[in-house]
């Protein structure tokens, strides 16, 4: 299915409900991010600003390694979505996939500055 703005999404997200998939996280690029959480209404993460982009290979990659680590560190879904973002933002500022993979210490000091 098509899946090129906001509704048709959420058109595949209720299919996958209906699958039996309770959680569906999708990245938007320079759009953000939503978790859709069967029952619950959708958590919106917007992008965290990057001071430059040079490179946006592995970001989504990034995204994901790092909403994955904060689930399982116990962070709640919104805060998970906040570090991913900004492990993305970090990410898209280097060039190259593995360069560009930031450390949890910068990660956070981020945080602190938005």
């Amino acid at each position: 299915m098509s899946t090129e703005s906001f509704e048709q999404i959420g058109q595949a997200v209720v299919k996958c409900h209906k699958m039996g998939v309770k959680q569906v996280l999708v990245k938007l690029g320079a759009k953000g991010s939503v978790l859709f959480i069967e029952g619950e209404k959708p958590i919106r993460q917007t992008i965290i600003s990057a001071a430059r982009v040079l490179d946006t290979t592995g970001a989504g990659d990034n995204f994901t390694a790092a909403f994955a680590g904060a689930l399982v560190e116990g962070k709640t879904m919104e805060e998970c979505m906040r570090f991913a973002a900004a492990a993305a933002s970090l990410c898209v500022q280097v060039k190259g996939a593995i360069p560009s993979m930031p450390d949890r210490t910068s990660v956070l000091h981020l945080l602190q500055t938005v």
